[in-house]
């Protein structure tokens, strides 16, 4: 019997290694749900997937702090939280940070956490060691894996250049109603 792979796609990257410190790469948010934690935090279960370029499909996780208990650490969070939620939006919707006009404005404001879903925008990797932890079932301490976080790119980032957004998420289509719209046009950087 002979069987010919020939034609198979080549094998990416390791499925269990982070994506590379520094890639820059198109993603949509998918809101997972929203918990509060033990100490009274609420905040975004989100999941970060790949939409072009090597990475195309890779997918990182994250937990975005939207409300806290008051304490000045909580308050620290949101305020990371919200900057981060702003830049993302910058993002999708090619806002230069600096602009203040109406229509950056508007395309800056959400109705409920649920218009996140879907949001496509430009994120830089970064990785963040593993860190060793206690086995809840056998008391023992391990060693984690190493994990991907991200930050958004926005238009006022060299590595912005060319991003169009690949699927319309129901935010984007939302703004699209409205006045601010995403970046069109240009041409598709090498990572898209």
């Amino acid at each position: 019997m002979s069987i010919d792979f020939n034609l198979a796609e080549r094998q990416s990257a390791p499925v269990g290694e982070p994506i590379p410190e520094g890639t820059v790469a198109p993603v949509i948010l998918a809101l997972r749900e929203i918990k509060t934690g033990k100490s009274g935090a609420q905040g975004l279960d989100v999941e970060y997937t790949v939409t072009a370029g090597p990475y195309k499909g890779r997918k990182a996780w994250g937990w975005v702090g939207i409300a806290g208990n008051g304490s000045e650490g909580h308050n620290t969070m949101v305020r990371i939280s919200h900057a981060a939620l702003r830049a993302m939006l910058e993002s999708a919707y090619g806002i230069d940070p600096a602009d203040d006009k109406a229509a950056a404005m508007e395309a800056r404001r959400i109705n409920e956490w649920e218009d996140l879903d879907g949001l496509e925008f430009v994120a830089r990797f970064s990785v963040e060691a593993a860190k060793d932890y206690v086995d809840q079932r056998s008391g023992e301490t391990k060693t984690g894996k190493a994990k991907n976080t991200l930050r958004a790119v926005t238009p006022d980032d060299e590595d912005y250049k060319g991003f169009v957004p690949a699927k319309k998420g129901k935010a984007v289509a939302a703004k699209a109603n409205g006045t601010a719209q995403p970046v069109t046009g240009g041409n598709r950087p090498a990572w898209a």
